[in-house]
């Protein structure tokens, strides 16, 4: 009878401790939750109100808002450093998860450039678990200086406020500008930005702009994402991505270029889709890329053959 009575009132104890231990808990949590919000309450700066996560202040506690994301906020002007580049912001969207920004070292002058190592990451940041400041841009312009002036390269915009009698300034505007192979031997390298983003821009392929163009894309910025968490890095995964971005591209591109350009977007499809796999493929997927490039050098050679042969039987 006593053994019978002991039993549940060892239950009834036992219960009553871990009640106790998950009160506590509980308690401590709920007063880190209150304090949490206390030590990382929204802030404002200038036309900017109600700023929360991902952002954080300089200064705040480790756990608030995202480090990548840390603001300055000096004369009404909030300012996050990315890469060697500082960038106002002027516009965050929640709703839609991302931040415009503007080039912090652009002048008022009628005839500004960047700085020359101001510019964000050319490619996304990846955290173990988060992709970062993904920036959602085709293309770069690339600022550089001549000593002879460029009268056949049609790609090199000039910039006359910026050349004198014997150094000549141009903007290169097409995609991947930034690359040392499209600058020509006798000129170097000044600064380069990105055009646009997030919507409408300068996103087709082969357009080039004149320097007067790329100072509006300038002065309205481009825009960031929140961080959102990192895909996983699977064939199947890379094939699908890669893919759909390439047809979204050929859609938007076959329905915004002229006639002359549309057989060089049908055949830049392939290059596109090639670097899209060759970006998101981390070193275990050398593999998956290099039999990429022999398929797409398949196909490209027969979009070739058959360009070739109805050009030669018009009838």
């Amino acid at each position: 009878m006593t053994n019978s009575v002991a039993f549940p009132r060892s239950v009834i104890l036992q219960a009553l401790a871990i009640s106790s231990t998950v009160s506590v808990f509980l308690t401590k949590t709920g007063a880190e939750d209150t304090l949490g919000q206390a030590v990382c309450p929204s802030f404002s700066c200038g036309h900017l109100q109600d700023i929360h996560n991902p952002f954080r202040l300089r200064g705040d506690p480790p756990g608030c808002g995202v480090q990548e994301y840390e603001l300055v906020c000096s004369d009404d002007q909030a300012i996050i450093q990315v890469n060697t580049g500082r960038y106002f912001i002027t516009n965050i969207s929640y709703p839609d998860s991302v931040f415009w920004v503007v080039d912090a070292s652009l002048d008022n002058s009628s005839c500004p450039i960047p700085e020359r190592n101001q510019h964000p990451y050319i490619h996304i940041l990846r955290s173990d678990y988060m992709f970062l400041l993904y920036m959602r841009t085709v293309k770069w312009a690339a600022f550089v200086s001549c000593s002879r002036m460029m009268k056949d390269n049609l790609i090199y915009k000039p910039v006359a406020c910026r050349s004198t009698n014997t150094s000549f300034v141009y903007v290169l505007s097409t995609m991947q500008s930034y690359q040392v192979q499209n600058v020509e031997p006798s000129c170097g390298y000044l600064a380069m930005t990105p055009l646009g983003s997030w919507g409408p821009g300068p996103n087709d392929y082969y357009s080039t702009y004149d320097y007067e163009d790329i100072v509006k894309f300038m002065r309205d910025g481009f825009a960031f994402r929140f961080p959102f968490p990192a895909p996983e890095w699977t064939y199947p995964w890379i094939l699908k991505t890669c893919l759909k971005n390439s047809r979204s591209d050929f859609h938007e591109q076959m329905s915004s270029s002229s006639i002359q350009n549309k057989i060089s977007v049908i055949f830049a499809i392939d290059v596109r889709f090639l670097g899209c796999v060759k970006n998101n493929s981390l070193s275990d997927y050398t593999k998956l890329y290099w039999a990429v490039l022999v398929i797409v050098s398949a196909i490209s050679i027969m979009k070739l053959i058959i360009g070739m042969t109805e050009s030669s039987n018009p009838y």
